[in-house]
């Protein structure tokens, strides 16, 4: 959990780009240069009004014109800034939220520190204990000289402070000042250019920043695009299918696996399965696969049956723990699916407890195992079925039951006919 959080202004907290716009091409117009659209502005902008005013006046001007243009700029914004500048929505309620959950929040800014200040206090009366804009001879963000004033001030460890903005020049300043950065997406940038500059987080609502914020974050069936976020990002999140809770991990960053035995206690030697969302998805990380796969699955996927195939290597070793062949499951439950959907590959995902205790049934169970060492929860309430899936070997012949589990033996021979399943 974050004790301080740091927030860029325009563009994080505030609209104000149809202001700034505006006012830029009033200039434009008045001296007869060419005007610009909302969306060109929002490139424009993110390192202080003097290099806005650069960015939309014509290339080769003089330093005169240059410093004509930007008292222009500064008088019509001064009169009109607050014609359509606005909070985005969801922000009050973002900020609140922090509040109450005891976080410390302030705002740095390449806004000149004598606007920013009476800006923050007329949106935001009372909410931020410190507002940082910039002042003269002193350098702008990426630089972190006044984020690290701004923290000093404000007591803030770069371990326990979460900075959020909305450009790369923020992530940028959060990483100059060694902290942990989410990036927003309702502001000017997109999540290239966040992901790019080096994010830990990219969120697209406010409400999926108070989950960041809160560290294990207890996220609701709504949240799947903020679980495969995290999941992207290499985090660890539980997630509900009908059988159990399982702890996810993206199959395919090996970091991520490793912390997943890691949080779990659970020996390297014992392979991981991976959820799918259906059989392409199989095909993706296993060969050879018979075609009484597909039956099966169409039968019983999504459900609780894990069936063992050969894996074709594209996974890391370390998620069949350097077997041959690969455990997979489609898992009967609307959020799992919509998770794995959302990541678009396959989730390294054993039982989210700790190893030898008992299988979760329900967020709070996996909280009261694992809660501060993972990322997230995913609570899609009370398991259906409360017992792990049945694990079908199919790279044998007969194939084998490895595992009694949600599926008994009756419906799987209902499928695949006599004599197909090794006798007990």
């Amino acid at each position: 959990m974050f004790s301080h959080i740091i927030f860029d202004l325009d563009g994080t907290l505030l609209n104000t780009i149809d202001d700034l716009a505006d006012a830029g091409n009033h200039v434009c117009a008045a001296h007869g240069w060419p005007t610009h659209t909302v969306d060109q502005f929002k490139y424009m902008v993110g390192n202080g009004i003097p290099s806005l005013v650069s960015r939309f006046t014509p290339d080769g001007l003089e330093e005169e014109e240059l410093a004509q243009a930007l008292a222009e700029f500064s008088a019509y914004y001064g009169e009109h800034k607050e014609d359509k500048t606005a909070p985005y929505p969801g922000v009050p309620e973002l900020l609140d939220s922090l509040k109450g959950a005891g976080m410390r929040l302030a705002v740095l800014s390449n806004k000149a520190h004598a606007l920013a200040g009476p800006v923050v206090e007329h949106y935001f009366p009372g909410v931020f204990e410190y507002v940082q804009g910039a002042l003269p001879g002193a350098p702008l963000k990426p630089d972190p000289t006044l984020l690290h004033a701004l923290m000093e001030s404000i007591g803030a460890r770069p371990e326990t402070t979460l900075f959020v903005g909305d450009s790369g020049v923020d992530v940028l300043t959060g990483k100059n000042g060694a902290l942990t950065v989410c990036g927003v997406l309702w502001g000017f940038r997109d999540r290239a250019e966040l992901e790019g500059a080096g994010a830990d987080y990219v969120v697209e609502k406010p409400e999926e920043l108070t989950a960041i914020a809160a560290g294990a974050a207890l996220l609701s069936p709504g949240q799947a695009a903020l679980a495969a976020e995290l999941l992207r990002q290499g985090r660890l999140v539980a997630l509900p299918t009908e059988t159990v809770y399982g702890l996810a991990a993206d199959a395919t960053q090996e970091r991520a696996v490793r912390a997943n035995y890691d949080a779990k206690g659970r020996p390297e030697t014992k392979p991981l399965n991976v959820l799918v969302d259906g059989m392409q998805m199989v095909e993706t990380v296993c060969r050879d696969i018979p075609e009484d796969a597909y039956k099966l699955a169409g039968a019983f996927w999504p459900g609780p049956l894990t069936m063992i195939l050969w894996g074709n290597g594209t996974l890391p070793s370390i998620v069949p723990a350097g077997g041959a062949t690969q455990g997979v499951r489609c898992p009967d439950h609307p959020a799992a699916l919509a998770v794995i959907r959302a990541l678009g590959r396959p989730l390294a995902c054993p039982s989210a407890n700790l190893s030898g205790r008992p299988s979760p049934k329900s967020a709070a169970d996996v909280l009261a195992q694992l809660g501060g060492r993972i990322d997230g929860v995913l609570d899609g309430g009370v398991c259906s079925v409360g017992v792990e899936s049945t694990i079908l070997d199919l790279t044998v012949t007969p194939y084998r039951i490895l595992r009694r589990g949600g599926l008994g033996r009756e419906r799987l021979e209902a499928v695949l006919g006599p004599g197909r399943l090794e006798t007990d």
